[in-house]
């Protein structure tokens, strides 16, 4: 059958949370039926990577936005009562290319994320994967970031939209049962499902992870991630401030790694604390946590599962989460996860792996139970080959 992947993303490379679950999410959906992608792309060469998913989908189509104009029209759109995340994406384009997708024998429509499904046809089943409650975090945002009473606002109207499309999507899906129950408080009446993320165990493996003598004479705690998303500075900068001291006093040559892009100025500055190191992007990761006495997770905002700590525990590796963290995976925190709440907390958790950067095989196979994508995904294939069933039926 026909299946339209509107996504606010280009899937491809999966190589940050949003576009890893959307790729896999794309490509079991592929190999069983033909997939129309339409999707949003930032720059000319996420369009050329789109552009190679041709060979996957039926069909591709990726709309190039300026992020900055997007945003400028967006919050035009808001000042007069729009959703800020729907406005972003809103597009002509986009419109008119689903339009001629009708002539298809479209059987159902899958969108990633609340903000594309502006752009869902109204005539075709609708599944969404909303991955997380994303009004929830602007409300959070209103906590802690300023304007706050903007992000409320944005929060609240968001979250409407969110129960509007939830009560009309056939099903709506979600990363962990957190996310879940608090879909079905906002929209009490929708179908809401979860499945969790998995982990690429062939790439995230220690033993072919490539070796680096420069970092195995290092004794660090490591955290991964894009580091302009806002939750990803505030938990570094927190963890620097309140608890990296305190570990470092007690275990001298300890150092702090922050591992990922486009670090803003406050991570800039942390490099200038003694112990700490931030790199910017890397090619590869993976020697990163294979190096390291562990991962450090101290999110203090934290929606759906951090895909960072399912890598880490691939590798076999500790990590020291949050509250916020560890609640994600609900009320059986994986092997190899240990939550921590002060700075005695974290201290104890790394003594246990602090004189040692081995491989803990539990913790990796406890994970390969439990992170399969194969596994996981079989939930969204199953649930779109009923529709496919009905349609071949009638």
């Amino acid at each position: 059958m026909d299946i339209l992947f509107l996504s606010h993303c280009v899937p491809n490379p999966p190589d940050k949370g949003e576009k890893i679950r959307a790729w896999h999410e794309l490509n079991a959906l592929a190999a069983k039926h033909r997939v129309h992608l339409a999707c949003f792309a930032r720059t000319a060469a996420e369009v050329d990577k789109a552009g190679e998913m041709q060979d996957v989908c039926a069909s591709v189509f990726a709309e190039l936005i300026s992020p900055r104009k997007a945003l400028a029209a967006a919050a035009m759109r808001f000042a007069f009562g729009g959703c800020l995340n729907t406005s972003f994406y809103r597009s002509s384009r986009m419109q008119a290319h689903v339009g001629e997708l009708r002539s298809l024998p479209l059987t159902a429509t899958l969108a990633y994320s609340s903000a594309v499904v502006q752009f869902a046809p109204s005539d075709v089943p609708l599944w969404i994967d909303m991955v997380d409650v994303d009004s929830e975090k602007w409300l959070e945002y209103g906590e802690r970031r300023w304007p706050g009473a903007i992000y409320k606002l944005e929060g609240r109207r968001f979250r409407k939209l969110e129960a509007e499309y939830a009560n009309r999507a056939e099903c709506t899906f979600l990363t962990t049962p957190r996310e879940q129950k608090l879909l079905q408080k906002i929209a009490p009446r929708a179908r809401v499902e979860y499945w969790i993320n998995g982990v690429d165990f062939e790439r995230f493996d220690p033993r072919t992870t490539p070796a680096n003598a420069e970092l195995a004479k290092r004794q660090y705690l490591v955290f991964v991630g894009q580091m302009n998303y806002f939750p990803n500075v505030d938990a570094c900068c927190w963890f620097a401030e309140n608890v990296f001291g305190s570990l470092r006093s007690r275990w001298p040559n300890l150092e702090f790694v922050i591992v990922g892009r486009d670090p803003d100025n406050s991570i800039r500055r942390l490099a200038n604390s003694p112990g700490i190191a931030v790199t910017g992007g890397v090619s590869d990761v993976r020697p990163y946590l294979a190096n390291a006495r562990a991962m450090v997770a101290p999110l203090r905002i934290a929606r759906g599962v951090q895909n960072k700590v399912l890598e880490a525990l691939a590798m076999g590796k500790r990590v020291l989460a949050s509250p916020a963290v560890a609640s994600t995976f609900g009320e059986s925190a994986p092997e190899g996860v240990t939550r921590c709440e002060s700075v005695s907390d974290y201290a104890a958790a790394f003594a246990s792996t602090a004189d040692s950067a081995q491989t803990d095989t539990a913790i990796r196979q406890h994970a390969q139970q439990r992170f399969s994508w194969l596994k996981n995904l079989q939930f969204v294939t199953n649930e779109l080959d009923r529709v496919s069933e009905v349609a071949v039926s009638r």
